[in-house]
């Protein structure tokens, strides 16, 4: 019985010195420099790429929408549609950022 306390007592005090040796404290990582304040915005054509990327590349490629050249009325309507198929995926003003890089891009000429 002695010699099972004594075992455990080892056994105890051994967990305890890797418990402490592994909750060493590591050092803070260094922050990310802070983007500069006067960063120009971006292009009303580059965002709209980027949204048009983001939110209609899920269902169809960029491809699909360099085939077609459309008015901007047309292009409206088309995102409506889309905006009709998947609720709040596509809020209104990014459908107007959309529309317009289309139109300015794939527009008829």
């Amino acid at each position: 019985m002695r010699v099972r306390s004594v075992v455990l007592c080892v056994l105890s005090l051994l967990l305890l010195t890797l418990a402490i040796g592994c909750a060493k404290q590591e050092p803070p990582k260094p922050a990310a420099p802070a983007a500069p304040a006067a960063a120009p915005a971006a292009s009303p054509a580059a965002e709209g790429k980027a949204l048009f990327e983001q939110k209609c590349s899920v269902c169809h490629g960029m491809d699909r929408a360099t085939v077609r050249h459309e008015t901007k009325e047309k292009w409206v309507s088309i995102i409506k549609d889309m905006q009709g198929k998947k609720l709040d995926w596509i809020s209104d003003a990014e459908a107007a950022k959309i529309a317009d890089f289309l139109a300015a891009e794939h527009g008829k000429k």
